[in-house]
């Protein structure tokens, strides 16, 4: 049964040490959010068009969020050391490349 009052669970933290177990529990929370398209490729949502209704409108401004949501889950599931590495990313995929090139 659903609960209004579910958390979800926070996002697994990268502190420098298993690397490698860190991105597979990362991917996997991405994907539990349905945001690992967001990180895996560099698109972004459609082209905003005129006359949408406001149905279109709301499912716009969701794929928006996207892309700042899973740059959100990167951020915090990174040690404050290891966060500065990605500071001046602007998209998550930039983010997860940064990491991977690193670790």
């Amino acid at each position: 049964m659903f609960s209004a009052n579910f958390t979800p669970p926070p996002p697994p933290v990268f502190t420098r040490e298993n690397y490698h177990i860190w991105v597979v529990k990362m991917k996997t929370y991405l994907q539990a959010f349905d945001l690992w398209e967001v990180v895996n490729a560099e698109i972004g949502p459609p082209t905003f068009r005129p006359n949408l209704t406001l149905a279109q409108m709301k499912q716009y401004s969701r794929e928006c969020a996207k892309k700042h949501k899973a740059m959100s889950y990167l951020q915090n599931g990174l040690s404050d050391v290891i966060f500065t590495r990605i500071m001046a990313c602007d998209t998550p995929k930039q983010a997860w490349d940064k990491l991977n090139e690193e670790f």
